[in-house]
């Protein structure tokens, strides 16, 4: 195979590695990272500009990840309140500080979420950051089918006005992500800080196939499993000795019919008779 080597010191180019598979468990204790209001792009997600020279470096790129979107509480970009300190700060680092705790997140999210041009870094970086699942209104189509590519859950509200059900210091839990199939809700229940619950009713999109995406980690995780499976099975062909042919049997020798055998007496008896016959004429 052709083997790719990348200076770790690059900041412009890094290797990837596969995203997790998910656990086969339903994802619980997941942080409210975000409450968009208003419009957001695939340009609000991951800006271009400047930040284009690190699109070969995922880790890089990242650390502009949902910096243009406002936040619904305080009506700023980029500033977000850390549920684990209490403190506002970037998105990015607030995600961060997140996935170094172990904690997956979820970002909330209005009408037409990821519109504009097909980026997909604007799925890759929040993948790549521990952001588990993205809720919203509505979704641009490009999006979210990017969002299912990379493993992630691009979810809308059933009711679109759970969106005001969502607070700022909100833990969510899926009751019944292990029943995940296509056409079938999913339920959320939203953990409010004073003690309260409540849940809510998601929708989704995905086929059997997409649904394989995100349990494998991404449809390429899921890609080169398969594309092992296939090698696997054709070097164990390979492999396995052939069997020795058997001997030829003997061919049996045909023995008389019954039927010829008593064909054969009764002319027998029959040319006795006749002679006896002829005997007793000449006598």
């Amino acid at each position: 195979g052709v083997e790719v080597k990348v200076n770790p010191s690059s900041d412009r180019l890094q290797l990837l590695s596969p995203f997790a598979a998910w656990e086969g468990t339903d994802l619980k204790g997941l942080k409210l990272l975000i409450k968009a209001k208003g419009k957001c792009t695939t340009d609000h997600i991951s800006m271009a500009g400047p930040w284009l020279r690190f699109r070969g470096h995922l880790d890089n790129i990242s650390d502009n990840t949902l910096t243009g979107a406002t936040n619904f509480f305080n009506e700023k970009t980029d500033s977000v309140k850390n549920q684990l300190t209490g403190q506002y700060g970037p998105v990015p680092a607030t995600q961060r500080a997140y996935k170094a705790a172990g904690i997956g997140s979820i970002v909330v999210g209005d009408q037409n979420y990821g519109e504009g041009s097909s980026r997909e870094h604007a799925a890759m970086q929040p993948r790549h950051l521990g952001i588990r699942a993205i809720l919203v209104k509505s979704f641009a189509r490009i999006h979210e089918t990017n969002l299912k590519k990379q493993g992630m859950l691009a979810l809308t509200f059933a009711n679109e006005a759970d969106y005001d059900k969502i607070r700022e210091d909100d833990t969510i839990d899926f009751a019944d992500l292990t029943a995940f199939a296509p056409d079938k809700q999913l339920t959320l229940v939203l953990n409010h800080s004073d003690g309260s619950k409540e849940s809510i009713k998601v929708n989704h999109t995905y086929n059997a196939g997409q649904i394989g995406w995100f349990k494998a980690g991404s449809a390429l995780n899921l890609m080169a499993k398969t594309i092992a499976a296939a090698k696997k099975a054709a070097t164990a062909k390979k492999a396995k000795p052939a069997k020795k042919a058997k001997p030829a049997k003997k061919a049996k020798k045909a023995k008389p019919a019954k039927k010829a055998k008593k064909v054969k007496k009764v002319v027998r008896k029959a040319a006795k008779k006749t002679a006896r016959k002829v005997t007793r004429k000449v006598a």
